[in-house]
C-alpha cells in the first residue's frame, strides 16, 4: 500500500495533521522514533491561552488559534477549562490593551482574566488522538524513488516533517529551526487556586492533587535560568505554599525569527533556477520536494496544534491556500533577499 501522507513527528503538530487528514479521508501513517509525546510536547505545561499584545498579526492568528483550540479541545477528556488569569510581568503594562482583545476577558488584578482558557494534559491528550491512528515507530530515514518516498517498509506520495526543534530531516538552506528550552514541575501540594495564572511562569490549578509549574525560558545561545526559578516566581504569584515534586520535565520548542508558525511545501533550492530578479518571482513556479512542512509553535504548541494542522489538512484535501504570513515560501523570498542564491 502507498499511503497519501506520512507525517513525521509525534508531538502536538505531527499527532493533530495525522488526525485532521485522516477525519478528511486520507490514508495516513504517523511515524515517531521514540513515543508518542516524547518530547518537547509531551514536557509542555500545555496552557490553552490567548495572547496580549497591542493588535500585530502574530496576536491576531495567536487568537484566532486560541479560540479554534478552545472549541476542539471540549472533546477531549484532558483538558480543563479553569480560566486563566494572565499578570504583566515587571516592566509591562497592561492598560489599555483591552481593545485589542477580540476575546471574552475580565480586568482583574492589574492582568487580564480568560474564562475561556485552561490547561490540557497534553501527553495524555496526544496518547488519547493517536488511538484512532496507525502510528509506526521509526528513525525516519527518508529514501525517495521516482514516485513515491520511502520510510523503512513505508512508502508514501507526500512527506509532512512535524519534528519541532529537530530540524535533521528539513535540508534546505533557507529554513533554520531554532530551539527554547522548557521546564515543567508537577508538584504535589494541597494550594487550591481558582484558575490557572500566568507572569513570569505558569501555575496550575490543582487536579488530583498535582500543580503544573513551568515556562518557556531557556534560549539557544543564552545562559540558562535554574529550575528554581520556577519556585522563586511561583512564590511571587501565590505567596508561600508547602509542596512535594512529583515530576520534573525538560522539553526542547522550536523557534523561528517572526515566531509565527511555518505551514506549507519546501522548494527544491537545489534544482531552483538562478534568480535574477525576486520582484518578478512567482514561488509557485519554482520545484518543489514533495515534503511538507508544520513547525515553528514556539512555546505554544497547544494552542497553534489544532488550528494549524487543520489549515495544512485543509490546504492538502480542499486545495485551500495558507496564509502569505504561515506559508514557507516567506523564508526562501528573505533568504533571497539576502543573497544568498
Amino acid at each position: 500500500m502507498i499511503y497519501d501522507f506520512i507525517v513525521i513527528g509525534g508531538g502536538s503538530a505531527g499527532v493533530h495533521t495525522a488526525h485532521f487528514l485522516q477525519q478528511g479521508g486520507a490514508k495516513v501513517a504517523l511515524v515517531e522514533r521514540s513515543a508518542i509525546g516524547a518530547g518537547g510536547s509531551g514536557a509542555a505545561g500545555a496552557f490553552i491561552s490567548p495572547r496580549v499584545g497591542k493588535g500585530s498579526y502574530l496576536q491576531y492568528i495567536t487568537n484566532a488559534a486560541f479560540l479554534y483550540a478552545i472549541s476542539f479541545y471540549k472533546h477531549s477528556p484532558y483538558f480543563y477549562q479553569s480560566g486563566l488569569l494572565r499578570l504583566p510581568k515587571e516592566g509591562q503594562d497592561f492598560r489599555g490593551l483591552g481593545k485589542y482583545l477580540d476575546i471574552d476577558f475580565e480586568e482583574k488584578l492589574g492582568g487580564f482574566f480568560f474564562p475561556q482558557a485552561g490547561i490540557l494534559k497534553a501527553k495524555e491528550h496526544l496518547a488519547f488522538l493517536a488511538n484512532s491512528l496507525e502510528v509506526v515507530i521509526d528513525d525516519a530515514k527518508i529514501e525517495r524513488n521516482s514516485d513515491y518516498f520511502k520510510i523503512g517498509k513505508l512508502k508514501t506520495k507526500k512527506i509532512i516533517l512535524a519534528t519541532g526543534a529537530d530540524d535533521d530531516l528539513i535540508d534546505e538552506p533557507y529554513i533554520k529551526i531554532g530551539k527554547l528550552g522548557g521546564v515543567r514541575f508537577d508538584v504535589k501540594t494541597a494550594l487550591v487556586l481558582p484558575y490557572c495564572i500566568h507572569k513570569r511562569v505558569s501555575m496550575s490549578v490543582n487536579i488530583d492533587g498535582i500543580v503544573s509549574i513551568g515556562a518557556t525560558h531557556n534560549r539557544e545561545g543564552r545562559a540558562p535560568q535554574p529550575p528554581s526559578m520556577l519556585f522563586e516566581e511561583a512564590r511571587k504569584m501565590v505567596g508561600e505554599f508547602g509542596f512535594e515534586i512529583e515530576q520534573m520535565y525538560c522539553g526542547v520548542r522550536s523557534s523561528v525569527s517572526d515566531h509565527l508558525p511555518i505551514l506549507g511545501e519546501l522548494i527544491d533550492s537545489g534544482k531552483s533556477p538562478r534568480i535574477t530578479n525576486f520582484k518578478k518571482l512567482n514561488c509557485d513556479d519554482l520545484p518543489r520536494k514533495g515534503i511538507y512542512i508544520i513547525n515553528g509553535f514556539g512555546g505554544r504548541g497547544f494552542v497553534f496544534g489544532p488550528y494549524m494542522a487543520n489549515m495544512l489538512a485543509d490546504h492538502l484535501l480542499k486545495k485551500k491556500e495558507i496564509p502569505p504570513m504561515l506559508h514557507i515560501d516567506r523564508y526562501y523570498m528573505r533568504y533571497l533577499k539576502k543573497g544568498r542564491v
